[in-house]
Formats: structure tokens, C-alpha cells, sequence
């Protein structure tokens, strides 16, 4: 009789277990679909196409039998690099950003530097191997390769122009000479690079350096800079050790911001305990999600809305087949950028996708200004 209801009590115990482990089994396959925050289409709140030009810095090296730079190195190319980061950040955003790659050029050669020097393609390639040997001509020369790559008169191609660009995106190796992220034309303003107002062109432009040798999160880590520097300006704080505008909110992290925690920033995630974080699995309380709901914050007090995230919330959330913590970060950050129609009642865009990629239309305190020059 005994051992007859120790079965039982056994068999019950398996069904119990079993059944735990199929529902913490569905759990986790539910907590691994892609964060999704939806683009809200409106009246004031369109697409923005972002027409690029491709300036692809990539020689062909005699002396390796005519291989490309990137293939000589095994580096990435840079077709595919172009096309993933475009797809990434078009999910991201739920479409409130659309590239489209109206020109690519391949480029046999390697731009100049400030006093006019230029490594040869064979010269470059000896140089990389050996470590060392390099040239010191002050930095690469962006205006003279604009210049010489007639990027002005397309960005000042009238609006319908099939050949008209918004944005440059450079690829090219480190010791090319790099910006993550610079603009060009009037009114340029930092965007985590080379500010060049002397370029004689009608509209203000961004131009990215990426390099080849690197992945697309570190491309999108540029664009993090990108968007940081770019609501820093707008939002004119950003006091993460006592967050209260909204951008301060979303940037809070654990670490910076006296134990609260937002969504983090470019370096610092939620969770993080040191720069470039991104695969911690600290568990904090975050008020990260609540950004979904944009405008209409809970987390204005600081204390609500919060939920535990750890590296598993943007890696599941990221929907990545291969592990990346560091792309995983970057998709989740940009998932939760606000992208709602309207505005605050500060006059702010509830949409700061706008800020970043139709910045022509606002003033550097985020209100809409006349003097813009429109896409």
C-alpha cells in the first residue's frame, strides 16, 4: 500500500515537473520572438526615405593578384554589410526609416589625407602587415574627397531627381582615417565626428566612415553616437546621474544614473558595470519597455513601470540566429526609440526618428523651424 502511493505521488510529481518545464519551455520560446514597436503612420508622421550614395574605398591590390582590400584580408564585404545594416535599421524602426541606395561606387584608390599624401594600394597592404610605418598627414581630408567625388551638386539636386542623395555612407579601413559619424553643408552640427560647414553645398548632410573590417553592429554603434549626439542637442541635457526629461529617462542606466534604468546608452546598457557591456547577466529593474507607450510614459517618477532586464532581453528580443550581444543591444535600443505620431507639450516630436534623419525641418531645440530645407 505504501510503495503503491509513493508511485503515485511519483508519477504526479513527473506530470508536475513536466509540465513547469513545457510552460518555462514556452515562455522562453515566446520571450524569443522580435521586439516589435510599430510605426505609427499620421498626417505628421510619414516614412522618411533616406537616399544614399555609396563611396565604397575598396583598391584592388596588384601585388595579391587583383584582389580587393577587403578580400586580401578576409574582411566583410561590403555589399552585404550595406544591405544588413539597411534591412537592421529599417525593422528597427518599423519602417519610420527607408534607405535606398540611389548610387554605389567602387573606388580603386585610397583618399587623401590633409597634407595630399595617398597610400598607394600595395603600399597600404605592407603597411597593415608590417603594423607600422605609417604616415602622419593630419587626418583624412573629407572636404577634398567630396570634392572630388561631386557629393555637393547631388545633394543639391532638385527634390524628384533620381540622382539626388540626403546621405553619404563612406566605407574604407582604419587607417584610411575614419569619422564614425560627421556632417557637412551649413548649419552642420556634431554628430559624433568632423563638423564641416566650409563645404559648399545648400543643405546640411550626414556622412558615415565605415569600416569594412568591423560588423554591422558596429556600424549601428555608429549610428547610436549618431543618435545620441543628435538628442543630446535637441533635449539640451543630459544629466544621467539625476534623469528627468524624457531623453534622460530613456538613456538611464543602472550604473550612471544611481541605480535607475532606461533603456542605457550607445556604451552602457541597462545593466552594464563598464563600457561597451553589452553580454552582462546582471539583472536589473528598468523601465525600458516602457518606452512602447510613447508619449504616455509611466516612468516619469522614476520608480514605475519597471521590469527585470538582463543581456537576455535584447538577445532573445533581438530575434539574431547567431549570438550577438553587442548587435542584439543595438536592434533593442533602436526598437525602443520613440517613433509616435504628434508632439509633447514641450513642442518636441514624439517621433525622434525625425530628429535624426529629417533634422533639415527643426531647430536645435527640436521645435519645427520654415528655414528648413526639405527633402
Amino acid at each position: 500500500m505504501v510503495g503503491t502511493v509513493r508511485a503515485r505521488v511519483a508519477r504526479v510529481c513527473v506530470v508536475l515537473v513536466s509540465s513547469l518545464l513545457c510552460a518555462a519551455s514556452s515562455a522562453q520560446t515566446a520571450s524569443r520572438e522580435p521586439l516589435r514597436n510599430p510605426f505609427r503612420k499620421a498626417a505628421d508622421n510619414l516614412p522618411i526615405e533616406v537616399r544614399v550614395l555609396v563611396l565604397n574605398y575598396d583598391p584592388f591590390i596588384p601585388s595579391e593578384g587583383g584582389k580587393r582590400l577587403h578580400e586580401v584580408f578576409h574582411w566583410n564585404d561590403p555589399r552585404a554589410l550595406a544591405k544588413d545594416y539597411q534591412a537592421s535599421l529599417g525593422a528597427a524602426s518599423d519602417g519610420a526609416v527607408q534607405f535606398k541606395i540611389v548610387e554605389w561606387r567602387d573606388l580603386d584608390e585610397i583618399y587623401a589625407q590633409k597634407d595630399g599624401y595617398r597610400y598607394g594600394p600595395d603600399e597600404y597592404v605592407r603597411l597593415r602587415r608590417a603594423g607600422k610605418g605609417w604616415h602622419d598627414g593630419g587626418g583624412q581630408d573629407y572636404p577634398r574627397l567630396l570634392s572630388e567625388q561631386r557629393v555637393p551638386a547631388l545633394v543639391d539636386a532638385p527634390a524628384g531627381n533620381p540622382g539626388r542623395v540626403d546621405e553619404v555612407w563612406i566605407f574604407s579601413d582604419h587607417f584610411f582615417g575614419l569619422w564614425e559619424a560627421s556632417m557637412a553643408g551649413p548649419g552642420a552640427f556634431f554628430v559624433n565626428g568632423g563638423v564641416y560647414p566650409e563645404v559648399p553645398v545648400g543643405r546640411p548632410f550626414v556622412f558615415y566612415g565605415f569600416n569594412y573590417e568591423r560588423g554591422v553592429a558596429e556600424m549601428l554603434h555608429d549610428t547610436c553616437h549618431r543618435a545620441e549626439a543628435t538628442l543630446n542637442r535637441v533635449f539640451g541635457e543630459w544629466k544621467l546621474s539625476d534623469p528627468r526629461n524624457d531623453w534622460e529617462l530613456f538613456s538611464a542606466n543602472a550604473s550612471q544614473s544611481g541605480g535607475l534604468a532606461g533603456v542605457g546608452t550607445c556604451h552602457w546598457p541597462a545593466n552594464a558595470e563598464h563600457d561597451y557591456d553589452y553580454d552582462n547577466p546582471r539583472v536589473v529593474q528598468s523601465w525600458a519597455l516602457d518606452f512602447l507607450n510613447y508619449p504616455n510614459l509611466n516612468c516619469r517618477d522614476r520608480v514605475s513601470a519597471r521590469r527585470p532586464v538582463s543581456q537576455d532581453a535584447w538577445i532573445a528580443a533581438s530575434g539574431l540566429v547567431n549570438r550577438d550581444p553587442h548587435r542584439s543591444y543595438m536592434l533593442w535600443y533602436f526598437t525602443l526609440l520613440p517613433r509616435a505620431p504628434g508632439t509633447g507639450l514641450d513642442g518636441r516630436q514624439n517621433n525622434w526618428w525625425k530628429y535624426l534623419y529629417d533634422f533639415t525641418q527643426y531647430d536645435k531645440t527640436g521645435k519645427p523651424t520654415n528655414a528648413g530645407v526639405g527633402r
